[in-house]
């Protein structure tokens, strides 16, 4: 019998469906928390998991992944706060050309890890039905950059998203995307499946924003605007037995030192190591902190009033501490690009630095007007009174009475500058805390590229 073109086109399609169900790869939700472990969601889904990975460690020194998800890409990765920067991840995509190895160093696309590690390896992949699968071996800790020790905790990030060709955005619901409610170790079961959950709150990382933004933000430029405008406004006033802005003053900068230290402490105690792939806010951070901590050593050390050495220290302690403010708050807008607010925040640093410019208007401003003034009544003291204790003599020359116009110009700067520190503080701290929340279920955020 002579079988038709057409008669063998349709066997041909009958027995490469056939062959493809016959060798289906099979992830199943069996035995989660048993004889393996498990995260999937929804979490109470069994076989019709939007997302699923299980884990078992295989032999001594390997771990072994299986992926599925409704998408044509399906990616695990590997976190120590749930957020998407510094995180290592498992990708699978239905063309298999996308497949392989990632590295997220920030809140953008991934970069795809070229070639693959040979810590990794894509042992069976599938694409049936819209459900892209995969299985993967990793070694547990093969000591290469960007390959994490799978022997500790990690949180589990997981996500599917579509793509033609390319992996686009997963999605801003909990359908595309959601982390583990606690950290996991992939080389152990658990008694019960890893529970999704939303992202949370890194707390640290927002008590470490909010220490470093009050810090230099609000507190360093206030204090460094009553030091140099508002010491002869102020006089003669006393608080706690000194002048009044020198008491400020110190308080304020002591404040400053102080928050720098436990912002970088809190940081270090969240990472658990040095950043080496957040760029230059690390070495920033650090050089803030020598000349925070630089500042009060030189101040204790300062000659006195009308001593040959003072006007030294004079312009060695404002130019270390202008510059401490300028890295710094350079410093803070690095860190919110790290974590994907370098667009929304740099209004708020450009905004700071507007109102540095107005200072710095404001200094001119008031040059000239000693200058006018000179001209009038002859040399004016540059206002260098003491930081002196109790007792001691002031031997800086006497001051003539500031003019009532420039007390008041004076005074509305200094408002000035302490609204615009609040206002650019607290608009920062926001940015941050609302980022975070931002992760949670249900709520919508900024379009970021996978986890």
């Amino acid at each position: 019998m002579v079988i038709s073109t057409k008669h063998q086109l349709l066997i041909s399609s009958l027995l490469i469906l056939l062959s493809n169900n016959l060798h289906a790869l099979e992830i199943t939700t069996d035995d989660c928390g048993s004889g393996k472990g498990c995260f999937r969601f929804p979490e109470s889904c069994t076989d019709d998991c939007n997302f699923l990975v299980t884990y078992n460690a295989t032999g001594g020194d390997k771990v072994e992944f299986e992926l599925s998800g409704k998408g044509t890409w399906v990616a695990v990765g590997f976190s120590n706060d749930r957020g998407m920067p510094d995180t290592e991840i498992l990708l699978c995509e239905s063309t298999t050309a996308l497949s392989g190895h990632y590295y997220a160093e920030k809140e953008i696309r991934p970069t795809k890890t070229n070639p693959d590690p040979a810590a990794v390896t894509f042992l069976e992949q599938a694409d049936e039905g819209g459900m892209v699968k995969c299985r993967i071996s990793r070694d547990i800790n093969p000591g290469i950059a960007n390959l994490r020790d799978l022997s500790q905790l990690w949180f589990l990030l997981g996500a599917v998203g579509d793509g033609d060709g390319e992996i686009n955005y997963h999605g801003s619901s909990t359908d595309g995307r959601q982390s583990t409610g606690s950290m996991v170790n992939v080389t152990s079961l658990s008694a019960s499946d890893a529970s999704g959950g939303d992202s949370g709150i890194n707390e640290n990382l927002i008590v470490h924003g909010a220490l470093m933004t009050l810090a230099w933000i609000l507190f360093a430029f206030v204090g460094l605007f009553i030091a140099r405008y508002m010491r002869q406004a102020w006089e003669p006033r006393e608080l706690l037995g000194k002048k009044a802005w020198f008491t400020v003053h110190r308080t304020l900068m002591t404040t400053t030192v102080l928050f720098t230290i436990a912002g970088i402490i809190v940081i270090f105690v969240h990472k658990k190591e040095w950043s080496s792939n957040a760029g230059a806010h690390p070495y920033l951070g650090i050089i803030v902190l020598a000349f925070a901590i630089a500042q009060p050593i030189m101040a204790a050390f300062r000659p006195h009033p009308g001593e040959p050495r003072r006007n030294i220290f004079n312009w060695a302690h404002r130019c270390v501490g202008f510059t401490a403010l300028i890295l710094g708050v350079v410093t803070i807008y690095l860190g919110l690009d790290l974590v994907d607010l370098g667009t929304k925040g740099l209004y708020a640093v450009i905004s700071f630095y507007i109102g540095e410019f107005l200072v710095f208007m404001f200094e001119l401003y008031l040059i000239l007007s000693k200058r006018s003034r000179e001209k009038k009544s002859g040399p004016i003291n540059n206002g260098d009174f003491p930081m002196d204790q109790p007792g001691q003599a002031n031997r800086a020359p006497p001051e003539l009475e500031m003019p009532t116009k420039e007390k008041m110009i004076r005074t509305m700067m200094f408002v000035f500058v302490v609204l615009l520190g609040i206002s650019v503080a607290l608009t920062i701290i926001l940015l941050i805390t609302l980022k975070a929340l931002f992760r949670g279920p249900g709520r919508k955020q900024k379009p970021h590229l996978l986890i």
